[in-house]
């Protein structure tokens, strides 16, 4: 009787070997942004050096970042795939597969948009004053 492992055994006999990402997924948790001083603080003193939290400095970051995405689809010619909500992404994501010749790359970048909760710059007034000052409110 012979003794060999299943992985001895399959080692010299293995014809297809697959190695490879099916997709995806780019998710951010960042603790200090789960508090409104949390986000006050990044924006003022951790990270973009603002003087006042704004929805201009937020706003901005959002806007490089997605700017960033379509430059690099556009540079590597990848589609960015918006997906509608309940839309199936796996018949897609099939579509582009049968129009795919290359053996390895990026298929296509999918974009969904996933509600979540965030923050806000809103304007509050004192109330013995009268003055309006800043104020982060979640949505």
């Amino acid at each position: 009787m012979i003794k060999q492992t299943i992985g001895e055994l399959l080692e010299d006999n293995v014809v297809l070997d697959i190695e490879g990402i099916d997709r995806m997924y780019l998710n951010l948790y960042q603790p200090m942004l789960q508090t409104g001083g949390g986000v006050s603080t990044f924006f003022r003193e951790e990270h973009r050096g603002a003087k006042v939290t704004s929805m201009a400095s937020m706003s901005s970051m959002t806007k490089s970042f997605v700017r960033d995405i379509h430059g690099f689809a556009k540079q590597e010619g990848v589609d960015v795939a918006p997906f509608a909500q309940g839309q199936n992404k796996d018949e897609i994501t099939q579509a582009y597969l049968g129009k795919c010749e290359a053996e390895e790359g990026i298929l296509y970048i999918g974009k969904a948009q996933e509600k979540f909760r965030t923050y806000r710059v809103a304007k509050h007034f004192n109330t013995d004053t009268g003055q309006s000052f800043p104020w982060l409110t979640r949505t």
